[in-house]
């Protein structure tokens, strides 16, 4: 039997968050930093999101970062939304 997941309540370490990023894709954007990475990449510009541990890092429901980005919504015009960045989004 399959377990439906409510994707809405899944967490995740976030390092932090920028209400008006304009150098993580086109137009204004949310960016949202994950904590942890493995890869160790020489040119990341985040080198301070690699280590899985970091008291300054928050465990956060995907429901409540949308939440917070979604207040951020009418600066975005047509090009702008939500980048999800590193650490490493898919850890």
């Amino acid at each position: 039997m399959m377990t439906e997941v409510d994707y809405r309540k899944v967490t995740g370490l976030v390092h932090s968050t920028e209400s008006f990023g304009s150098v993580d894709g086109p137009g204004v954007r949310f960016v949202v930093f994950m904590q942890g990475c493995h890869m160790r990449c020489q040119y990341c510009h985040n080198p301070d999101t690699w280590d899985l541990v970091n008291p300054a890092a928050t465990e956060r429901t995907a429901e409540d970062v949308l939440n917070e980005a979604l207040r951020f919504r009418m600066f975005w015009g047509k090009e702008g939304g939500i980048t999800v960045s590193g650490g490493e989004a898919t850890i």
